[in-house]
């Protein structure tokens, strides 16, 4: 009797053995708990990771492109399970091929190592029984596959040399910067996307998907200019610490140690490296997630109390004409069309005074200065002959522009709505306007300010006259807000 028990035990336990194997092979997190369950039992927050490779993986399979970013602190274990899924793609499509790029050369052939050991390691062949490594190509700058069609596995570190190769499966980067000090070097940031442009994306074919994996340095590093222009379909971040202070995995490291350790951490540093905030974000005067936004359906076929706008005339050859109109509901002012443009005078005058016109602008502030009170005139004279009537206010300012900036950023964000980035197209003046105040930094060297300094015109504008001057007496018909 104890025979015959024992014996159903192993069977059930043979049993158990090749379902979780069925399922290592069909479902990549189960893979992970295959390949390594003590590692990723721990570490839950991977799952999420597991689960975005599955959708690249099931649009391969399907022969379409998808694009995934992936950013997360130090030692999550970001690069281990992207070997794997690499080793587990070729589990399914050994016949074609993997490119894997990083920051440097040793870091490549580490990376390559590791995923080559993998395909060779007894439980991948346990889940991939056919799945070899071809005995005459298992170098770590490249290797194959008995089954592979070219060089299965390969890549190079920033500003290496890759020559007659393709990715047809799947094309990789995995931290493309050494740090921080990298990544805001405007030299070394424009050489690095010079060469992901120039030759990594250059080899990929076909229906070849993409995973980016990095730090999210900054608003100007390869992953901020791919997802500033919606090149991804998925972006996942993980924050060292979460929004109750505690931290993502105490396995990878404990709340005590991340709240150490951003005390003796550059705050910058800090927040890119382990809370995946870009630089900038952090030294933002206006960042989008502190902005009001509205949609147009919000005002529209509502009389505002009044319109009103500002004007801030380029006085160089690389700053921008800006002028924001906004209608104006009880103590909010709805931004709802822009001016923005390098354009000579000659154009901007007639642009401005149609924007007047199109938007029934009521009152509109010129700064007078480097010519503004002339062009202010020349803007007088045309309402004049379209006969619009809108008050046309020019007055120089005397105090320093970016304590202005500084001082009125609170009174913006609180009385003032923008349109949200699904109301205006891409590479418009609405978008520009936009970028050029998102981007504008509490410290340091800004190039470029005319969208704030515009802004703050507005401001001091309504401020000096009052919010019920700026008003007209027209029915009140306010929209439903919630800023």
């Amino acid at each position: 009797m104890a025979k015959t028990k024992r014996d159903e035990l192993l069977r059930r336990a043979e049993a158990a053995i090749i379902l979780r194997k069925r399922e290592a092979r069909d479902d990549f997190w189960a893979f992970c708990l295959y390949m390594d369950p003590k590692f990723f039992s721990k570490r839950q927050f991977l799952k999420v990771v597991a689960l975005a490779f599955m959708r690249v993986y099931v649009a391969f399979s399907n022969k379409t492109i998808r694009k995934l970013a992936v950013s997360m602190p130090p030692r999550a274990g970001k690069s281990y399970i992207s070997s794997l899924f690499i080793a587990w793609m070729f589990g399914h499509f050994p016949e074609h091929s993997v490119m894997r790029n990083c920051c440097s050369d040793p870091l490549f052939n580490k990376l390559s190592y590791d995923t080559r050991d993998i395909v060779r390691s007894r439980k991948f062949k346990d889940i991939f029984p056919d799945i070899e490594l071809k005995q005459d190509k298992q170098n770590v700058k490249g290797w194959n596959l008995q089954q592979s069609k070219q060089v299965g596995y390969f890549g190079a570190g920033v500003g290496g040399t890759i020559i007659g190769f393709g990715a047809s499966m799947l094309a990789m980067t995995d931290d493309l910067y050494k740090s921080l000090e990298d990544a805001l070097s405007d030299t070394n940031n424009e050489k690095v996307w010079s060469w992901k442009q120039g030759t990594h994306d250059s080899r990929i074919e076909g229906n070849c998907c993409s995973i980016d994996i990095g730090t999210r340095w900054s608003e100007t590093d390869v992953l901020g200019r791919l997802e500033a222009s919606g090149k991804y379909d998925e972006i996942i971040r993980v924050s060292a610490l979460d929004e109750n202070d505690k931290s993502f995995c105490e396995d990878v490291h404990s709340t005590e140690y991340y709240h150490e350790l951003r005390l003796d951490l550059d705050e910058s540093i800090w927040n890119a490296e382990y809370m995946q905030l870009p630089v900038e974000t952090k030294g933002l005067l206006f960042p989008k997630s502190g902005l009001r936004r509205f949609k147009l359906k919000d005002i529209q076929g509502r009389k505002p109390d009044g319109v009103v706008g500002s004007c801030d005339v380029a006085d160089a050859g690389d700053d921008d004409f800006a002028a924001p109109i906004g209608d104006v509901f009880g103590d909010i002012i709805f931004i709802k069309d822009v001016v923005f443009t390098k354009d000579a005078v000659e154009i901007t005058g007639p642009r401005i005074t149609q924007a007047i016109v199109d938007n029934k602008c009521d009152q509109i502030r010129i700064e007078s200065n480097n010519g503004g009170r002339i062009f202010g005139v020349s803007i007088r004279t045309e309402l004049k002959k379209r006969k619009h009537k809108c008050i046309v206010q020019t007055k120089p300012t005397t105090k320093n522009k970016e304590t202005r900036i500084l001082m009125k950023s609170g009174w913006i964000k609180k009385h003032c709505a923008f349109l949200e980035e699904t109301e205006y197209e891409k590479g418009s003046n609405y978008d520009r306007f936009m970028k050029n105040l998102t981007s504008y930094k509490k410290e340091g060297d800004n190039k470029y300010d005319d969208a704030p300094d515009s802004m703050v015109i507005l401001a001091e504008f309504i401020e000096e006259m009052g919010l019920k001057k700026a008003m007209n007496q027209r029915k009140i018909d306010r929209p439903v807000y919630v800023g």
